[in-house]
């Protein structure tokens, strides 16, 4: 997708719908709104998404705040404030969305940061490295299962983002696969398609790229199966676990993330993980309202798609 098009889409749309007035409304009646993801993983692309609305008379509109140039890292502008202004009527509303990556990427940053946009509220943002490339997760001769601690995963979702270490200690093959799946872009795009309130949210099967194959959501497989590796580790609120079916060995690809302590899935189902951060956003999936996939069933699909946008894996040694 090419975040700049937007952008350019909506200056020409200005240049061309609002016509000069005069008596322009002070600073105050610019209402400023923007939302972003909470994470910034470094060269990567970073959409944001802003609100410009004009209160009862007209206002003047500086040109810098239509790019990258109305926010700031740490108080430090991300571009030049060139000089220039649009006449904006009474009433207008603009709607703009950029990506803010390679500003973000050319203003340095190294940490954890705040970042503001001009009128509206700051955010404080994540910032994290991702896996170099090349790496073959499969492979122990390759990453040893010591290492796979020093990865962990990005989930981005509609709702925010949701941060997962792993447990190699505990599931080795089940930390290798859900690496090499996410690593591979393999969630991009998938649903969690089941949401249970006070219990766990569940996605990660193939099949949920596609309405039309609703009936089939849930039975969706990766490019491998797994035999189990149960613990003795409790299914407490956080954890990431894997999906199967009867049989103990059919783990593939769906996993869930629980919302509460469930005892009743404990030695049976097999942890590899846990959320670092993110738990705002696994509330927000779970509590989405929900309907039947079929008659009959309980209502535990999102009307609203509950989407991964994204699987990033990083590089995050201990």
């Amino acid at each position: 997708m090419n975040l700049a098009t937007p952008f350019f889409v909506a200056l020409a749309a200005v240049a061309t719908a609002f016509a000069p007035v005069t008596a322009p409304a002070p600073a105050a009646e610019l209402g400023v709104a923007w939302s972003s993801g909470d994470s910034y993983v470094e060269g990567k692309a970073f959409e944001v998404s802003v609100a410009l609305t004009v209160g009862s008379e007209a206002a003047e509109l500086d040109t810098w705040r239509l790019g990258p140039a109305a926010f700031s890292v740490n108080g430090k502008k991300l571009g030049e404030r060139k000089k220039g202004s649009l006449m904006l009527p009474a009433g207008a509303n603009m709607q703009l969305t950029f990506d803010l990556g390679p500003a973000l990427a050319d203003a340095g940053i190294r940490g954890g940061f705040k970042l503001a946009c001009e009128g509206g509220e700051t955010k404080e943002l994540g910032f994290y490295k991702p896996a170099p490339a090349g790496l073959n997760f499969m492979d122990p001769a390759v990453i040893a299962t010591g290492d796979l601690a020093s990865y962990q995963v990005l989930l981005s979702t509609n709702q925010g983002d949701m941060l997962v270490e792993m447990y190699p200690e505990l599931a080795p093959n089940h930390v290798r696969n859900f690496l090499d799946l996410s690593y591979s872009g393999f969630y991009d795009g998938v649903l969690f398609h089941r949401v249970i309130p006070g219990f766990m949210i569940q996605g990660g099967d193939p099949n949920t790229k596609d309405i039309t194959k609703k009936r089939m959501w849930g039975t969706g497989n990766g490019p491998r199966m797994l035999d189990a590796e149960f613990s003795s580790t409790k299914h407490v609120r956080g954890i990431l676990s894997m999906a199967r079916s009867q049989s103990p060995d059919s783990a593939s690809s769906q996993f869930f993330v629980m919302h509460a302590t469930a005892p009743s899935l404990d030695g049976a189902y097999s942890i590899f993980g846990n959320l670092v951060s993110g738990f705002e956003t696994l509330d927000a999936i779970v509590t989405t309202p929900a309907e039947s996939a079929q008659r009959g069933q309980p209502a535990t699909t999102p009307i609203e798609p509950q989407k991964i946008l994204s699987a990033t894996v990083l590089y995050a040694p201990k």
